[in-house]
């Protein structure tokens, strides 16, 4: 070989180097990219009806109000090899099926209520055509589609695991966005930062909105495993005793924290202010209960049924949001290599402002009368904190469990 071909070779050789970050058809894509623009899509409703699934905007719907299977034909790109569908359901079907091509046999198929978001695979590029049917009575609706190309989703694109069956730590609040406003940065630091399982409960939400709303927060803060719901009505009502009747009464709610903690066995809980930060019935009540659970929890003579499938457990520390005795001001300020050099005070307020229906005049913030950074610590079996900056202090954490991340 000459001097001057081995040169030109070497040009073309470093060039195709150069380019090649550049070459991103979607055959070849790791990490996926929303194509749902590219996509030729047909289902049956109102035309208006139909564009309520892609204006991103999760308070409009496509809905059907009966059982009858209601298909969506996908015709994708050609240069699409593999990719997925991302549904968010406002209003959860009987049973999904994904079918490809010609094949009458679905290569996906899932019945009875699952979660509002969800990811489906699939490979190839022949037409896609999901079928799904409503419940009696009831129907469906789905609030937002995507097509995904990509051997991975986008990471926006929530690919939710089952509930926790124990968890490190149990973070316990009234309604969505609490675990963010009031909890700071604890659930980025805590599951990121220190590798712990943290499990959500939520006592209310008040509907598919805020559902999603709830999950785009948990996502972006890190969440992995679907949260709990106990399904409490959330209405603001005007005083305790009107809130509790709402609710069933005091030992309803406590019934169910105590369920859960006996299942999940938290180390450590957090929950609200006893006087409901400012003020609100449902936190009151949530923070009462979660108090007087401790002791019903651990209690075989309470609850028979919780008991019978999971036994007790008692919780080794509970903290309370801005409580006054043995208090510790968590650091929610401090970067975090797990996000790119982010601290957790950042990552919770990305999640916070997911929740983009609420008008709060609260912000996720470290200073003022609500602090996400203040605590205290109203009960513990393992001692008083001393370094008073974990919330983990004295704690023995158990070996990681068959089903954790």
């Amino acid at each position: 070989m000459t001097d001057k071909k081995f040169v030109c070779r070497l040009i073309i050789f470093v060039v195709l180097i150069l380019l090649l970050p550049f070459y991103t058809p979607h055959a070849v894509d790791v990490k996926g990219q929303d194509i749902t623009s590219e996509c030729f899509i047909r289902m049956d409703g109102a035309k208006i009806k139909k564009l309520h699934l892609f204006d991103r905007n999760y308070s409009t719907k496509w809905e059907r109000a009966t059982a009858k299977t209601s298909a969506i034909t996908i015709r994708l790109p050609e240069e699409t090899t593999q990719g997925g569908l991302y549904l968010c359901f406002a209003k959860e079907p009987q049973l999904i099926q994904v079918f490809q091509g010609e094949s009458q046999e679905a290569f996906y198929r899932e019945e009875g209520e699952g979660y509002a978001h969800r990811y489906i695979s699939f490979c190839g590029n022949e037409m896609l055509r999901l079928e799904i049917s409503g419940r009696e009575k009831i129907g469906f609706s789905l609030s937002e589609m995507y097509v995904t190309s990509g051997i991975e989703p986008p990471d926006w694109v929530q690919i939710w695991q089952p509930q926790l069956d124990r968890a490190d730590m149990l973070i316990l609040v009234a309604h969505p966005d609490d675990e963010l406003l009031w909890m700071g940065g604890a659930i980025p630091y805590y599951k990121y930062q220190m590798n712990l399982d943290i499990a959500v409960a939520y006592l209310t939400c008040a509907n598919p909105l805020r559902r999603s709303e709830m999950l785009n927060g948990l996502w972006t803060a890190g969440i992995r495993h679907y949260p709990y719901v106990a399904g409490f009505r959330d209405k603001r009502m005007s005083g305790l005793k009107s809130s509790y009747e709402l609710w069933g009464g005091s030992a309803k709610v406590e019934e169910y924290i105590a369920g859960l903690y006996r299942k999940l066995k938290p180390q450590v809980v957090l929950t609200h202010d006893l006087f409901g930060e400012y003020g609100h019935p449902a936190h009151i009540i949530c923070a009462n209960e979660a108090v007087n659970a401790l002791s019903s929890a651990a209690d075989s003579n309470m609850f028979l049924d919780s008991f019978a499938r999971f036994e007790t457990w008692d919780v080794p520390k509970l903290y309370l949001h801005l409580y006054g005795k043995h208090q510790i001001h968590m650091n929610w300020d401090k970067l975090m290599v797990a996000f790119g050099g982010k601290t957790s005070l950042d990552i919770s307020k990305e999640a916070f402002a997911m929740h983009k229906s609420q008008k709060s005049r609260f912000t996720v913030s470290e200073k003022g009368p609500y602090s996400c950074s203040r605590f205290g610590l109203m009960r513990s079996l393992v001692g008083d904190d001393i370094e008073k900056d974990d919330f983990f202090e004295n704690i023995t954490l158990f070996p990681k469990y068959i089903g954790s991340e």
